[in-house]
C-alpha cells in the first residue's frame, strides 16, 4: 500500500506532462494558423510530419527504457535528461518567426519534432514507473487517479489560464506574439518544476535492473510479440478511436468559439474552466466507480454516454455559451475515462506478457500504445485541417461561410460522438477483468 504522500509525489509530474501535451494538441494548429500566419494545410503537414517522426522515436524510447539501466534505474535517467530540452523546445514552438514560407515550415517542423521527442522521453518511462511500483490492480488504479488529478491541474495551467494570461499581457503593452511567448515560458517553467519534483522524490526508489535475457531481440520483434497479445490489440483500437475523437474536439473548439459563437475571451476562459473543473471532478467519481465495479464497464459506460450526448449536440446545435459548456461536460466524461483508466488496463497487460512470453515489458507496452496515439493524432490533425479546408475555412477571414461553420460544428461534436460509441465496443471485448487479473498474479507467483 502506498501512502498519500507517495501517491501525490508520483502524480505531480503529470501536471507538466499534461500541460505540454495539451499545448501541442489544442493550440499548436491554432497558433500556427492564426498567430504565426502559417497556411492551414501547411500547418497540418507540419504536425503530421512531426508526429509520424515521434511515433518512430517512441518505439526506440520504450525499447531502451525496458532494456538498459543506469545508476538511477531504468526510468529516472531518461526522465531527468528530457526536462530541460522539453522546456526550451516548448517556448521555441510558440514563438513567431519571420521568413519565407519554406523557412517557417522547416523551423516549426524541426522544433515540433524535438518537442514531441523530448516529451516522449519523459512520458514513457514515467508512465512505466507506475507498473514497476506494484502489481496490484487496485493500487495501480489509485496511483493513476492521483496522476489524473494532477493532469487536471495541468489542464488548468495550459487551457483555462493561457488565454486570459495572454490577454492580460497584451493589456500591459506586449504584442500578441510576445504575450504568447511569455505565457508559454511561464507554463514551461511550472511544468519543469513539477517533473523535477517527481524525479527528486523517487530518486532512491527506482534502481531496479531490467531482467537478464537469454536471447536479444530486435526492436521490431519486441513490439510484434506485444502486439500479438489480444488484450493489447483491443486497447490499441480504443486508443486509436478515442485519440482521434480528442483531436477533433480539442482542436476544433478554438475555431468553434471564435467563429461559430463569436464569444469573448472571458467566455472562452469560462469554457476551459468548465472543462478543467469537471475533469478534476471526474477523478474521484471514476475512482469510486472502479472500486465498486470493473474498469471495463466503467470505461464503456462513459464512452456510450459521451458518444450519445455528443451526437445529440451536433444534431440539435450549440448556439450559446451554456450549451457549449454542457457539451464540454459530456465530452469530458469520455475523455476522463480514457486518461484515468487506460493506464491501469495497459499495466495489467504486462502480467499477461510475463505469463505468455516470460517477459516484463512495461515501457514497450506503453510505447506501442503511444505510437498508435501519435499516429492517430497525426492523421486526425491532418484530416481536421483537410476538413476545414474542404468546407471553405479561411484563416484570414473574420467571418466564415455557413459551410465552414457547419464543418467546424461536425468536427467538434458528431465525429467524436461516433468514435466514442465505437470505442465502447472494443472496451467491452477487453478480456482482463479484475478477477482474471488476480488469478493471473496467483499463477505467476506459483510459477516462481
Amino acid at each position: 500500500m502506498f501512502s498519500l504522500k507517495e501517491k501525490i509525489r508520483y502524480g505531480a509530474a503529470s501536471l507538466g506532462d499534461t500541460a505540454v501535451y495539451n499545448l501541442l494538441v489544442i493550440y499548436a494548429l491554432f497558433f500556427m494558423t492564426d498567430i504565426a500566419g502559417v497556411e492551414t494545410l501547411a500547418a497540418g503537414h507540419i504536425i503530421f510530419i512531426s508526429t509520424i517522426w515521434n511515433a518512430f522515436s517512441i518505439g526506440l524510447i520504450g525499447y531502451l527504457s525496458d532494456r538498459f539501466s543506469f545508476a538511477g534505474g531504468r526510468r529516472l535517467p531518461y526522465m531527468k535528461a528530457s526536462i530541460m530540452p522539453m522546456s526550451a523546445a516548448l517556448v521555441m514552438m510558440f514563438t513567431v518567426v519571420k521568413g519565407s514560407a519554406l523557412f517557417v515550415g522547416i523551423y516549426y517542423t524541426v522544433v515540433m519534432s524535438l518537442l514531441m521527442t523530448a516529451h516522449s522521453f519523459f512520458m514513457i518511462p514515467y508512465e512505466a514507473l507506475g507498473a514497476d511500483m506494484t502489481t496490484d490492480s487496485g493500487e495501480r488504479t489509485s496511483l493513476r487517479s492521483y496522476a489524473r488529478f494532477f493532469m487536471g491541474l495541468g489542464n488548468l495551467t495550459s487551457i483555462a489560464i493561457l488565454l486570459p494570461l495572454v490577454k492580460l499581457l497584451q493589456s500591459e503593452g506586449l504584442s500578441q506574439e510576445r504575450a504568447w511567448q511569455a505565457s508559454i515560458l511561464g507554463i514551461a517553467v511550472l511544468s519543469a518544476l513539477s517533473q523535477i519534483a517527481t524525479c527528486r522524490w523517487f530518486s532512491s526508489k527506482t534502481t531496479g535492473l531490467p531482467p537478464k535475457l537469454k536471447q536479444q531481440k530486435t526492436v521490431i520483434k519486441e513490439y510484434w510479440e506485444v502486439f500479438q497479445l489480444k488484450p493489447m490489440r483491443l486497447l490499441l483500437a480504443v486508443t486509436l478511436l478515442v485519440c482521434i475523437a480528442n483531436v477533433f474536439s480539442s482542436s476544433s473548439i478554438a475555431y468553434f468559439m471564435k467563429y461559430n459563437l463569436s464569444i469573448s475571451e472571458e467566455s472562452k476562459s469560462v469554457v476551459f474552466a468548465v472543462m478543467t473543473g469537471f475533469g478534476i471532478l471526474m477523478t474521484p467519481i471514476l475512482s469510486a466507480c472502479t472500486k465498486k465495479g470493473d474498469k471495463r464497464i466503467v470505461m464503456a459506460g462513459c464512452y456510450i454516454g459521451a458518444g450519445i450526448l455528443s451526437i445529440g449536440f451536433g444534431i440539435f446545435g450549440i448556439n450559446s455559451l451554456l450549451f457549449l459548456c454542457l457539451y464540454i461536460i459530456a465530452f469530458t466524461i469520455g475523455s476522463s475515462a480514457y486518461w484515468q483508466l487506460i493506464y491501469p488496463m495497459l499495466y495489467d497487460i504486462s502480467e499477461v506478457d510475463e505469463y505468455q512470453n516470460h517477459r516484463r515489458r512495461e515501457a514497450t507496452i506503453l510505447s506501442l500504445s503511444k505510437i498508435i496515439l501519435k499516429v492517430s493524432n497525426a492523421c486526425a490533425t491532418q484530416l481536421l485541417a483537410g476538413v476545414l479546408f474542404f468546407f471553405g475555412y479561411e484563416p484570414d477571414m473574420l467571418r466564415q461561410s455557413r459551410t465552414a461553420l457547419w464543418g467546424i460544428q461536425i468536427s467538434l461534436t458528431v465525429v467524436p460522438g461516433i468514435l466514442f460509441l465505437t470505442a465502447a465496443v472494443f472496451v467491452l471485448l477487453y478480456p482482463i477483468s479484475k478477477t482474471k487479473h488476480e488469478e493471473l498474479i496467483r499463477r505467476l507467483r506459483n510459477r516462481c
